[in-house]
């Protein structure tokens, strides 16, 4: 894996891109210094480098918890159940082309985890099925405006809701889960969010099993540098 640098506003970013199943590519970002990339992470650096470097397909820190509770989707940033439960067993999961049951014995730490969660506002529930959000409304969509900002980086969902517009983009997808099925699954299950690129259609991802295969994914450093500091 390359790693590389770029300027993207007021940041410095340390950046590799790794095909292989997810607990490799955790692990050979992890070893770089790098962290998973984020949804709002990965939106905000395609709007500012502007070329083909952030493009590519990738999947990001994002969990999503399917919650058999209450029959709702749950997205839980920075992998925090992923940690929890063990990458490698998620990843084995989908190896096997079946979904990553949370195991009896987390599953009351789990259920603690998102409801705290939930409770301060860090989670938040997602649609289930298919859901058109349309680009010029990002920053006023709740799934959108959560998935696509972060705060701590000033980061704002808008700016890639314009992005998105720019390529011709009045629509954004986003995929996961029917409530039917994972109903029928009866029990708490595990996924990852995955945003697509230019390269297929725009859109968001957090069904399917796919984490066990050599999909791609962009490892990332952010570090602020001085205002008026260097550009591309």
């Amino acid at each position: 894996m390359q790693v590389n640098k770029t300027h993207a506003g007021l940041y410095t970013v340390t950046y590799g891109y790794r095909k292989s199943p997810l607990d490799v590519q955790e692990a050979a970002f992890a070893a770089n210094g790098l962290g998973m990339i984020s949804p709002a992470e990965l939106g905000f650096l395609r709007a500012q480098e502007g070329g083909d470097t952030f493009k590519p397909y990738s999947r990001t820190n994002a969990d999503v918890f399917y919650d058999d509770r209450t029959n709702q989707v749950v997205i839980v940033p920075d992998g925090a159940i992923s940690k929890l439960v063990g990458i490698a067993n998620l990843v084995d999961a989908h190896r096997q082309d079946r979904e990553y049951v949370i195991p009896k014995n987390q599953r009351d730490l789990v259920y603690a985890m998102v409801d705290g969660m939930l409770n301060n506002g860090i989670a938040f529930i997602a649609p289930d099925g298919h859901t058109e959000v349309q680009t010029s409304k990002f920053g006023i969509n709740d799934l959108t405006s959560r998935m696509f900002s972060d705060k701590g980086l000033g980061i704002e969902a808008q700016v890639y809701g314009d992005y998105l517009k720019s390529q011709g983009r009045t629509v954004n997808h986003f995929f996961m889960d029917e409530t039917k099925y994972s109903q029928a699954q009866k029990v708490p299950y595990l996924s990852r969010v995955r945003v697509f690129g230019p390269d297929g259609v725009f859109g968001v991802d957090g069904g399917s099993r796919s984490l066990g295969l050599n999909g791609g994914a962009f490892g990332v450093r952010f570090e602020k540098t001085a205002e008026g500091g260097p550009k591309k």
